[in-house]
Formats: C-alpha cells, sequence, structure tokens
C-alpha cells in the first residue's frame, strides 16, 4: 500500500508506465541494431555492414567493430536483413558445399584441420601451423627480394592472427627481418599471410624498413 497524500500515486503510476514503455522502445531498436547477413547453407552473422558490391560484402563483426574487416562474396548471401528492419534476399546459385569445393580441390574431400572447431592460437597443433605457414613463407619473400636466405626471425602477430569462418580464410600477419646491414639497423618487410580453404597461400604487402625493397613486397602475390 502506498501512503500519503493520493494526489501523487496516479502520477507516480503513469511515470513507470512511461518509463517501462521507453525501456520496450529501446530494447526493441536494440534488435535492429546490426545487420544480419544469412548465408546459403543457413548461417546467419551479426553484423555492420561497411560495403556492398556486386561481387561481395564488406563488413565488421557487430560485437568487436574496432576488429578486422570481413569480405564474403556475394553468392554464399541468400538474404541480408538492415539495421533499419529491411530486407533483401539475392538471386544467387547457393555455393558449392564445403564437400564439394574439398573435393574439387584434392584434399581428401574435406577442410584441412585448421579450419575445423574452435579457433585458438594458442592450441599447440594450431600454434605449430601458424609457425611453419609463417617461416616458410618469410623465407621465400626474403629470397625473392634480397635474393638470401639467411632469415634469422620472422615475428608473428599472434593477437592479430584471426580465421576467418565466413570466408573460410586465416590471415597472419608478419614481420620479415635480416641482418643489421648499413647503418646498423634491422631491415624488414611487414605484410599478412592469407591462406585459404584449399591451401593457397596469398600475400598482402603493408611496409618495410627501406624504398628498396617496397617494389618487390607490393610484387608478391602468392607465396
Amino acid at each position: 500500500m502506498i501512503k500519503g497524500n493520493s494526489k501523487f500515486v496516479i502520477p507516480i503510476i503513469k511515470n513507470m508506465k512511461k518509463t517501462i514503455a521507453l525501456a520496450l522502445m529501446l530494447l526493441t531498436s536494440a534488435t535492429y541494431a546490426q545487420d544480419v547477413i544469412t548465408l546459403t547453407d543457413g548461417r546467419t552473422v551479426q553484423t555492420k555492414i561497411l560495403e556492398l558490391s556486386p561481387d561481395a560484402v564488406k563488413y565488421k563483426k557487430f560485437d568487436n567493430q574496432e576488429g578486422p574487416t570481413y569480405t564474403v562474396p556475394l553468392n554464399t548471401i541468400s538474404k541480408i536483413k538492415y539495421a533499419n528492419g529491411s530486407e533483401e534476399s539475392f538471386n544467387t546459385a547457393p555455393a558449392a558445399t564445403e564437400q564439394g569445393q574439398a573435393n574439387s580441390s584434392g584434399n581428401g574431400g574435406d577442410l584441412p584441420p585448421i579450419f575445423k572447431g574452435t579457433f585458438d592460437v594458442n592450441d599447440k597443433a594450431t600454434e605449430a601451423y601458424i609457425e611453419a605457414v609463417a617461416q616458410n613463407a618469410g623465407a621465400k619473400i626474403l629470397e625473392r627480394c634480397t635474393g638470401r636466405s639467411d632469415n634469422s626471425t620472422t615475428d608473428i602477430f599472434y593477437g592479430e592472427v584471426f580465421r576467418d569462418d565466413i570466408a573460410v580464410e586465416l590471415h597472419i600477419p608478419i614481420l620479415v627481418k635480416w641482418d643489421k646491414g648499413l647503418a646498423n639497423k634491422v631491415r624488414s618487410i611487414r605484410g599478412e599471410i592469407i591462406v585459404d580453404r584449399n591451401g593457397k597461400r596469398s600475400w598482402k604487402y603493408q611496409s618495410d624498413s627501406g624504398i628498396t625493397f617496397s617494389g618487390c613486397a607490393k610484387g608478391i602475390i602468392e607465396l
């Protein structure tokens, strides 16, 4: 029972109703705060779409908008529900199943182990795989750009390594370093290795320690 002047009871109840109504409105609007991508295999991804082109969609994960930008081919998307509640369907042929794509790539009819289960860079098998890919790539980059094979170290930026489960790609940022050379400075080339579902390794150049190497490093496409 509410004690006191009854004149204040009705305004209090009205204010409570307004508060509840406002909370419900905020809750409803929050459900439309993200763009939801539905893939042809039935999976959904909560995103913040950055760009929609005739061939692909670029987006950030809704719960990590400061994180990496993902790109997914348009022919793997069946529908997009935008933040404003509108929807768009795509009349694209269903993407080949993982089984079919794997069979055509000749890898035994299945995805490589690195693309299975939970992705954890601290897992010993995963860490060993990443290190092997990075060291092999580092040696190839050094040989192509300097003609040398004395790669003393290749740094792996584990905090930036991620697996794109939509495009089925593994991204490994590395820094290839070698002898100190002129002015007693360590020389280096930085970039990112991208491994696709078929094991193909491509290279994305980022920077280097001298203009002498930029042309070579930028020109590398596959590793």
